[in-house]
């Protein structure tokens, strides 16, 4: 069975800056060699101690960051070499999955706005975007009569 994403021999180096000119001394490796493939209806969690590079990883896989060596493959297309158009086409695809409720949900928009937020981003709102934000809640287990409600009137349960 073909992966939907592939990652192959991911490295990423952050440099080490000094001086007043800030001259490039040394790097620091947070990624070092990571294989990695998920198939159609798979679930893959990055475990690992704090600073072990699971979000830089994370980062990578979803093309927030570019590695210093490897690649990344989703759907049999190279991830960092697709560019306009086409990117566009690929970024509702792939999703990022943040560690920490309370730091991903902005305190000041509604539950509402968070979702429906991607939707709008995405050019997909227009097309019935109320009872798609309204579907979504449901699934995840909220009631869409609360979608106005503030990030601080959840429990830690509901907000995750």
């Amino acid at each position: 069975m073909t992966a939907i994403l592939e990652a192959i021999g991911l490295v990423k180096e952050f440099p080490i800056r000094a001086g007043l000119l800030h001259r490039t001394v040394g790097s620091v490796q947070a990624v070092s060699g990571v294989d990695l493939a998920v198939h159609s209806a798979e679930t893959v969690a990055l475990v690992g101690e704090s600073g072990c590079g699971k979000s830089t990883t994370g980062r990578m896989l979803v093309r927030l960051l570019n590695p210093t060596a490897g690649h990344v493959q989703f759907r049999n297309r190279d991830l960092f070499g697709v560019r306009g158009p086409a990117l566009r086409e690929i970024r509702p695809l792939i999703q990022f999955v943040f560690q920490d409720p309370y730091a991903s949900l902005n305190p000041r928009m509604t539950v509402a706005a968070a979702v429906s937020e991607p939707l709008r981003i995405h050019g997909t709102y227009r097309d019935g975007g109320d009872a798609r934000v309204r579907d979504l809640l449901k699934l995840v287990g909220l009631n869409p009569e609360h979608a106005n409600r503030f990030p601080d009137q959840f429990s830690g349960g509901q907000r995750q």
